[in-house]
């Protein structure tokens, strides 16, 4: 039996629209290629999931948690507020490295969801606000003048990063961002 259909029917769908939704979008990703793939029923996607919007959120709110860990577990381990804020841009590098990397799953997910009211939009708002909070939390406090401004300025080169190496098919956006990053805070440093 393989891994995917050992899991329970709920979690298997998630990972298999993960995939699918990751690498192909979410419009251009129909349900009936989430339950082909996910080898059930189109009445057990339904009994799980109430639309497929519901499956949508679910699986970003899955993707943003484990990009929490991701981020969280590599900045875990580093000292000072230069090491763990440049560890996001590793992270990114790790993600734009991956076979199939579109960009920024989040804001791939709020053009996609074009509806800037919507429960996806939303999540994908959230998880940006976790992004710059971290970093926030990462400068710590009286190292850095007017931290919350910079952290607004690392996230954007951040976002700009991911998107630059998914535009140009290279890690070299994502290398100058934090190239970028380290300037902002040794400018900023007191």
């Amino acid at each position: 039996m393989s891994t995917l259909t050992s899991k329970p029917t709920k979690d298997r769908l998630i990972e298999t629209a993960r995939e699918l939704f990751l690498r192909e979008g979410v419009p251009q990703t129909g349900i009936n290629k989430v339950i082909a793939k996910a080898d059930v029923a189109r009445m057990t996607l339904y009994n799980n999931f109430a639309s497929k919007a519901d499956l949508v959120l679910a699986v970003f709110e899955r993707e943003a948690a484990l990009r929490r860990v991701a981020i969280q577990a590599t900045q875990e381990d580093l000292d000072g507020p230069f090491e763990r804020v440049l560890a996001l841009f590793v992270v990114a590098e790790d993600v734009a490295s991956q076979k199939g990397f579109r960009g920024c799953a989040f804001i791939n997910l709020a053009i996609e969801a074009a509806a800037p009211d919507s429960a996806l939009h939303a999540l994908a708002q959230q998880h940006k606000a976790w992004i710059t909070a971290n970093i926030r939390v990462q400068l710590g406090d009286g190292v850095f003048s007017d931290t919350d401004v910079l952290a607004d300025q690392i996230a954007v080169l951040w976002d700009g990063g991911i998107v630059g190496a998914y535009v140009h098919q290279s890690d070299r956006p994502l290398r100058s961002a934090r190239e970028a990053a380290q300037t902002l805070m040794r400018a900023a440093a007191q």
